[in-house]
């Protein structure tokens, strides 16, 4: 569901400083329109990647050089929805990317008809649907951090009850700081670019119970000692923050005077307090 009326959503989950600073880190992983119009790289480079036929769009996934992605990215308030919804208070974070689609881009065929409607199970579980177990599946939220016009190939959203009926779809046309929240089963499709300025620049992450290993998106298990951000990123962390990212939680026997010294050597800031005291 997105939130905010039919058609036109309105509700500010990011709002004031924090949306700024989001739009301006966004502009930062991002190129506007104006930047690349007289050379776009449709190309395939390291982490940036092409992704419909007309090639008008750019996909950066993690990790992105922005702290405030990753702070967004383990939310309190949408992990404690995605527990409800999971069933578990043992989830996983992932940790998502950003999209931007711009002037001349269109849906490219994805999906199982001519409309490109399609869900993102395929590509994201190894199991099929669970009618009546929604928690095997997962959550995904993304943030639409600029205003959305309905000339600005806004995502088209199938209501539950129409299956994958698409005359009944409604385009997320919407204000910045509006939050779409669906499931890997959600039916949608994206549209075209019909004006010939701007850009349309969101930014994505997910939830999944941590015993669903079957379930995942853009795993971060290969940036430990990769990515300075990431590493600043996991140090700045609670112990309980760590847990919705993989790290084992506070009296798991991994955790020793040995890996806890490492662990402060490898993320900067890590603080081993907590995981000291459940061993002395």
């Amino acid at each position: 569901n997105a939130h905010g009326k039919k058609h036109r959503g309105n509700y500010d989950f990011v709002t004031g400083e924090k949306l700024k600073q989001m739009q301006e880190a966004q502009l930062r992983v991002m190129p506007s329109w104006e930047e690349i119009k007289d050379d776009p790289p449709w190309k395939d480079v390291t982490g940036v990647r092409p992704q419909d036929q007309k090639r008008s769009c750019l996909i950066k996934g993690f990790p992105l050089e922005e702290m405030v992605f990753y702070q967004a990215a383990i939310d309190s308030e949408t992990a404690a929805f995605a527990k409800k919804f999971l069933k578990s208070d043992n989830i996983n974070a992932g940790l998502g990317g950003s999209i931007a689609r711009y002037p001349g881009h269109a849906w490219g065929g994805t999906g199982i008809d001519e409309s490109g409607v399609h869900i993102d199970n395929g590509n994201n579980s190894l199991l099929p649907q669970s009618k009546d177990h929604p928690e095997f599946g997962q959550l995904s939220f993304w943030i639409h951090l600029f205003d959305v016009g309905i000339d600005q190939a806004p995502i088209r959203l199938v209501p539950k009850k129409d299956g994958r009926d698409m005359t009944n779809c409604v385009p997320l046309v919407c204000s910045a700081g509006t939050l779409l929240l669906k499931t890997n089963y959600t039916w949608h499709s994206a549209s075209d670019y019909l004006r010939k300025d701007g850009e349309r620049l969101n930014f994505g992450f997910n939830y999944q119970r941590a015993d669903h290993v079957w379930e995942g998106i853009r795993c971060y298990t290969n940036c430990a000692t990769t990515a300075p951000v990431f590493q600043k990123f996991v140090g700045s962390l609670t112990a309980k923050e760590r847990e919705l990212i993989r790290f084992p939680p506070v009296g798991n026997p991994y955790y020793t005077d040995q890996t806890l010294a490492l662990l402060e050597a490898q993320y900067p800031g890590w603080n081993s307090e907590e995981y000291r005291a459940a061993f002395t």
